[in-house]
């Protein structure tokens, strides 16, 4: 059989573009470099060598986006500079899009083209306003997974909005995954009815569920949690200088910025991992805090079912503060060995599946079977 040749295009690469989907084209093209695949990868990144040379990875460099113009037109323009690339490779070189990158003329790529848009946020929307300019977005996307031989689903809701677009025999689950942790080990965690630590780190924006946190908090604190609950919450945003100066609740610490080192001592030091947020892909920072034994709180939205069982945590419903609260309460009352087995299953659920060793396997699962398909054409 001819090796495997597979080309990812995308938009930037980590770090020298920060995001879920540039991360994820760094961390996934690092692994699949051990197996035996012939890998070039599409970027912007000018007079930059983004992969270390002895992983054998091909880099083409093309002109990147201009973000001071039109996104959606800079985006279309991108992808017609990767596609004269693609179209210069041999022709049994698989294409990974990864979001916009392959668009223009994406059809002369069907029988090979795998695109991954991620978390699907436009079709996520939830005010009119959001919902409104993500009309255009939708758009582009439907057209590019109609045009795809198949589209990643990461699971969950997601797959059931993919399905609305395009069959379900071109939809292929394929989650996210972080690395796996040197040294995390599971810390004893308090008996029933003493004093927990919970954390939460993300952006301080209204899609991330602060609010509907800051409100849990206050209305547990009003009937006597005050002093059995703490709360870390990490991260900066739109929100966080109007919480910073109105939050006078005495068991919540706003760290503001949470650097690698701090958060690292921060999910070995917290009980459970609360994240409220309103819509997600897979969520990269609910993996994390698997990995580092905690069991999870977390709103069932995008693909967190896919993570969150009964087993090791807690999934309640998009903006409902009743449910989180509760949530937390029953983790509270939970005995130590109760809380010890929730935070044994997250760590073992994300090691058996959620890896990239793991993800990497399922994609040369995925790549091998189009290459047969190729053949067979």
């Amino acid at each position: 059989m001819n090796q495997l040749k597979v080309v990812f295009c995308t938009d930037g690469v980590f770090p020298h573009q920060i995001g879920g989907m540039q991360r994820h084209s760094r961390l996934l093209v690092e692994e699949l470099a051990k197996e035996d695949i012939d890998i070039h990868v599409i970027h912007p990144h000018k007079d930059t060598q983004v992969y270390d040379s002895a992983l054998g990875i091909t880099e083409h460099y093309v002109e990147g986006i201009s973000t001071e113009k039109n996104y959606l037109k800079e985006s279309k323009r991108y992808s017609k500079r990767v596609h004269k690339v693609v179209a210069a490779l041999p022709k049994d070189t698989i294409v990974y899009n990864q979001g916009f990158a392959i668009w223009a003329n994406a059809a002369d790529f069907s029988d090979r083209l795998i695109t991954n848009p991620h978390g699907l946020e436009p079709f996520q929307a939830m005010s009119k306003k959001d919902k409104l300019i993500a009309i255009p977005f939708k758009r582009v996307f439907s057209t590019i997974f109609t045009k795809s031989l198949y589209t990643v689903s990461l699971g969950g809701h997601l797959t059931r909005i993919l399905r609305q677009i395009v069959p379900k025999e071109r939809i292929v689950n394929l989650p996210n995954a972080v690395a796996l942790p040197d040294d995390s080990e599971l810390k004893p965690k308090p008996d029933l009815n003493e004093p927990i630590k919970l954390f939460f780190v993300a952006r301080f924006a209204s899609n991330k569920g602060i609010h509907i946190l800051m409100q849990a908090i206050k209305e547990l604190n009003a009937i006597g949690y005050a002093d059995k609950l703490e709360f870390n919450l990490g991260g900066k945003g739109p929100l966080y200088e109007q919480y910073k100066e109105e939050c006078k609740e005495p068991n919540v610490n706003l760290l503001g910025f949470v650097s690698d080192e701090d958060l690292k001592r921060l999910y070995a030091e917290s009980d459970v991992f609360v994240f409220p947020t309103l819509f997600e892909g897979m969520p990269t920072v609910v993996l994390e805090a698997m990995s580092n034994y905690l069991p999870i709180i977390v709103s069932d939205t995008g693909a967190t079912k896919e993570l969150v069982h009964s087993d090791n945590g807690y999934v309640i419903e998009p903006g409902d503060v009743e449910g989180l609260k509760d949530a937390i309460v029953s983790y509270y009352q939970l005995s130590a060995e109760d809380k010890n087995r929730m935070s044994q299953t997250s760590y073992d659920r994300f090691s058996g599946k959620f890896t990239w060793g793991r993800v990497a396997e399922k994609h040369m699962e995925l790549f091998r079977e189009i290459q047969s398909k190729m053949k067979q054409a």
